[in-house]
């Protein structure tokens, strides 16, 4: 079985297992704040994910959102459920997120979100696909055409949306960045900002997006690195350097 193949092959396992207890959360605690939250399916899933890992590629390391830190010239990334609140509350957008990187380049990223039954993956050099049917971006260039989609950032979000919402069509905040992200690389966004990506967040969109043929900056224009923690524009080629001008707040 390869790499590829196993994520997923996980992903489908744990979102079957997500999915017994969606909206139906009995143990919650908070992390960093009572907005940043963490249930015991967090943990189970992450550990469903990372055993299996192990048991194929032993020497591989892990670099995933609930505590594990490790490092290795082959390393995955993996967030067990992007969007916990929405989990918890029985809302749609949640996801699983694994990537692979050898050498600290991206090789594979796979995203899964599980209630719509929709499996993104992206393939270096090869493409990205959407349940298997190949993505490609086709350009923009009118911000009034355009929908998109931010994360919640204190002191940015409520000002980019201000600035920004009468030259767009529409703006959502879906709370998963990693579904927000691959929404860009299947043309249902046009753009995503998240001001203060971690890379389990958005390291599986990022090669998605690209593979799409999508536009990634930072805040400050240039390409980030999807294993630093930063900001993160995922846009239409045609108007990334107008969003990011929007984004000067």
């Amino acid at each position: 079985m390869t790499k590829l193949d196993l994520t997923i092959k996980i992903s489908r396992k744990v979102g079957y297992y997500l999915m017994q207890y969606w909206g139906d959360t009995k143990e919650v605690k908070q992390k960093s704040s009572f907005s940043d939250l963490v249930t015991q399916h967090d943990k189970i899933a992450q550990k469903i994910i990372i055993d299996s890992i192990k048991n194929h590629f032993p020497n591989d390391g892990i670099l995933a959102e609930e505590g594990v830190f490790e490092n290795a010239e082959n390393l995955w990334v993996i967030d067990p459920i992007d969007g916990t609140i929405n989990y918890i509350h029985g809302l749609p957008n949640f996801a699983i997120s694994i990537a692979y990187f050898e050498r600290k380049k991206p090789v594979f990223g796979v995203v899964y979100s599980p209630v719509l039954n929709e499996m993104f993956v992206g393939i270096k050099n090869q493409g990205s696909y959407l349940n298997g049917e190949k993505l490609r971006i086709k350009s923009k260039t009118k911000l009034e055409e355009t929908v998109g989609s931010v994360g919640f950032s204190n002191n940015f979000t409520g000002l980019f949306i201000s600035k920004i919402e009468n030259k767009v069509r529409r703006i959502r905040i879906l709370g998963s960045a990693a579904i927000s992200a691959c929404y860009v690389g299947a043309g249902k966004f046009d753009f995503f900002i998240s001001k203060n990506a971690n890379p389990w967040d958005i390291a599986a969109a990022f090669l998605i997006v690209k593979e799409a043929e999508g536009k990634i900056l930072n805040l400050s224009g240039n390409e980030p690195n999807p294993l630093e923690k930063g900001s993160f524009i995922f846009a239409n080629p045609g108007i990334s350097n107008k969003i990011l001008e929007f984004t000067m707040i």
